[in-house]
């Protein structure tokens, strides 16, 4: 399989980011045809938007999980000894590959980071992977050939491939995407009072906040470098406060050039 070669696939998850992987795949590859596993009020509203052609699973050239990360967890098993292509689309990758890896699945991590704070198949855009970096985390037993397949497919849906440890993957990403989310949250629940009478900058600030948690329990769960993350924001707030009484900006002065790219 190459990504000219894809004529069948199954998405298991037809909400935001499978809506949109499927929307992306059917504008790169046309005539592909795409079936959709969910929940039916959502597989009638993802059908009646074009998103999936068909419901339930199929004999397919590739398979794609789009669920929640304990969903996805849980779907691996029923491929044991199956050919066809797994990957998936979660937001931690530690524990899925070690899973997918033990198990002997024909499977690749995946993780295009992309999203809205919206959810849903009325959501997906075929446009949401732009320029979006779409990580790529190879397990011992991902066949041959299926790094670079994906790879292609990452670019013919705008994306841009990193092929990255899965460990290493979930480093960076509680860093990049998790942290910015509890600290976006934390402060619109601290301002929620006043949020009214604030201007753009603060509204700037907490639009993540209104990113739906049952998006987050499961990944809030399996990232393991996210309480790094924050104990070191924590620390580096500290120094601020210390900076801030003892009236010393030089800190802070540093802080805002580094900060602003100055």
């Amino acid at each position: 399989m190459d990504g000219d070669s894809i004529q069948t696939v199954t998405m298991f998850g037809t909400g935001l980011i499978g809506g949109s992987v499927a929307l992306a795949l059917k504008r790169a590859f046309p005539g592909i045809r795409i079936s959709g596993v969910d929940k039916p009020d959502v597989l009638d509203r993802a059908l009646h938007l074009k998103i999936i052609d068909l419901t339930g699973p199929q004999r397919s050239d590739l398979i794609i999980l789009a669920t929640p990360v304990s969903d996805i967890l849980r779907l691996l098993d029923q491929f044991v000894g199956e050919q066809t292509l797994v990957t998936d689309v979660g937001s931690t990758k530690a524990a899925i590959c070690r899973k997918a890896e033990r198990i002997g699945l024909s499977f690749i991590g995946g993780h295009p980071m992309a999203g809205l704070e919206q959810s849903g198949p009325d959501a997906a855009t075929a446009d949401l992977f732009q320029s979006a970096p779409y990580f790529l985390c190879p397990v011992k037993s991902t066949p041959d050939r299926a790094t670079e397949q994906m790879r292609e497919i990452a670019k013919a849906i705008g994306a841009v491939p990193q092929v990255i440890s899965p460990e290493e993957h979930d480093r960076l990403v509680a860093q990049i995407s998790h942290l910015p989310q509890i600290i976006s949250t934390l402060l619109a629940d601290q301002t929620s009072v006043h949020k009214d009478l604030a201007g753009p900058g603060l509204r700037s600030m907490t639009r993540l906040a209104g990113s739906p948690f049952h998006v987050w329990r499961d990944i809030f769960r399996t990232s393991s470098g996210l309480p790094h993350e924050l104990q070191s924001f924590i620390e580096r707030l500290q120094r601020i406060v210390d900076s801030l009484e003892a009236g010393n900006l030089d800190e802070i002065e540093q802080l805002f050039k580094r900060g602003g790219g100055q």
